[in-house]
């Protein structure tokens, strides 16, 4: 998995940063509005901060002592900060983490190991289960050691990039070797896991915010589509029921589990275009929350 993220945070060209431009201000509107609130905090942590390309981090190290800078791609964060003033790196900690902890059962070299070797489906099945079973217990081993640790914790478009885009590559390399049926249900497992992998990195990621601390979060929901336009004018609503039937499935649990960890009386939700690639363009909702310790 860590071998595909790296591919797709490499996959990039020259214009991205300034394409991103829009896409960043809005980012940074989303901090901003925590910064009303409180003008400068201690820590800061942006979780999947890859590339960097949507964070104004000059910026962001003006109203906080530290920026942590979570990864699975440790390359992608030093060339993303590597040209920054020094005033600024010196705040900056880059952690190379897998925010799934599906490192620490090596479950990336086993599910390939046996669909290689022709595992049955119903042993793959079974193997999928029980990795969704250990989640919760995976995920408190990556995170422990930062719990209630910043006044700031941000998930930057994660929910899409966890796991499934990889998983379902891996399947589709082997799925000429089982009947449909086999395939298709090996196909729901990995869903399983993704939808569960999106709820306990958010639990352990709320859990990282100091109570009465925020919790931010963007996500790409949906690929535009000109036909999509007049739902998206609607406003959110519209969009919400555009989603749910047109929309990323990840993304979906991602922002209804992170609404779930915080206060309701200061949420905050947006959503912009985000000029992804030339001709390509997803809708990212945006959402500001406290953490309200549950």
């Amino acid at each position: 998995m860590e071998t595909y993220q790296r591919k797709m945070n490499h996959n990039r060209d020259e214009y991205r940063k300034l394409r991103w431009k829009q896409h960043r201000i809005q980012v940074t509107g989303l901090f901003d509005a925590v910064f009303s609130k409180k003008a400068f905090v201690d820590k800061v942590a942006i979780v999947g901060a890859g590339n960097c390309d949507d964070l104004d981090i000059e910026y962001l190290a003006t109203r906080c002592n530290s920026i942590y800078l979570f990864d699975i791609d440790m390359e992608s964060m030093e060339k993303g900060t590597a040209n920054l003033p020094e005033r600024t790196r010196e705040k900056i900690q880059l952690i190379e983490i897998d925010v799934t902890g599906l490192d620490k059962v090596d479950f990336d070299h086993n599910l390939s190991s046996m669909l290689n070797r022709g595992e049955t489906a119903k042993g793959i099945i079974q193997y999928l289960k029980d990795t969704e079973k250990r989640l919760g217990q995976l995920s408190e081993r990556v995170f422990a050691n930062y719990y209630n640790d910043f006044d700031i914790v941000a998930t930057s478009a994660i929910y899409t990039q966890l796991f499934y885009n990889w998983a379902k590559e891996l399947l589709s390399d082997h799925a000429n070797h089982y009947q449909k049926k086999d395939a298709e249900e090996m196909k729901n497992g990995i869903l399983d896991v993704r939808d569960e992998i999106v709820r306990t990195v958010n639990h352990s990621i709320s859990k990282c915010t100091k109570q009465n601390g925020f919790c931010i979060t963007w996500t790409d929901i949906l690929k535009i589509e000109p036909e999509y336009m007049d739902p998206i004018n609607e406003g959110l609503n519209a969009i919400f029921a555009l989603a749910s039937n047109v929309g990323y499935g990840a993304a979906l649990i991602g922002v209804k589990t992170f609404i779930e960890k915080v206060d309701k009386s200061e949420l905050t939700l947006r959503y912009w275009p985000w000029d992804f690639q030339e001709n390509k363009q997803y809708l990212t909702i945006g959402i500001i929350g406290r953490n309200n310790g549950v």
